[in-house]
């Protein structure tokens, strides 16, 4: 599955999140503005990263959502296999088609594949939102010169 905006976006949302003072609560209009994500996305995101326990929502005045967990050590595919599902460059690499696939034994795509796919996973496995996020302030501040 090819990693989708929607992931993208929750991604950005948790830096966001890493990036406010502990305790703060963020509105999902604050972040959208913050991270410039679709307003319409940032709720349904939210929702998400919600149901996966690494951040709570408070309804009224003063509410808005805030993390539970150290989210600076969530990995970026912890992160979209959460919103997307597992992340598999070709089809070639499902289960399904490991057990039907009738070229497999000499095929010299599946070894590649599966090469590529392994170094990936171990780049989004490497990066955590932490990361980005100190990344995301540096180029910030270089940016401005301060």
């Amino acid at each position: 599955m090819a990693i989708t905006k929607k992931a993208e976006y929750a991604i950005l949302i948790l830096m966001d999140l890493v990036l406010q003072p502990e305790g703060r609560y963020s509105t999902a209009q604050e972040i959208a503005e913050r991270q410039r994500i679709p307003q319409t996305f940032t709720p349904q995101i939210i929702s998400a990263l919600t149901r996966a326990g690494w951040i709570e929502g408070v309804r009224g005045p003063g509410g808005g959502v805030r993390p539970v967990v150290d989210l600076s050590d969530l990995s970026v595919l912890e992160v979209i296999e959460t919103v997307d599902g597992p992340v598999i460059i070709t089809r070639c690499l499902t289960e399904e088609a490991q057990m039907t696939c009738e070229n497999r034994e000499t095929c010299p795509l599946c070894k590649l594949w599966a090469q590529a796919q392994e170094a990936m996973l171990k780049v989004l496995r490497d990066a955590t939102i932490g990361q980005l996020a100190k990344a995301k302030q540096e180029l910030k501040l270089a940016q401005t010169g301060a």
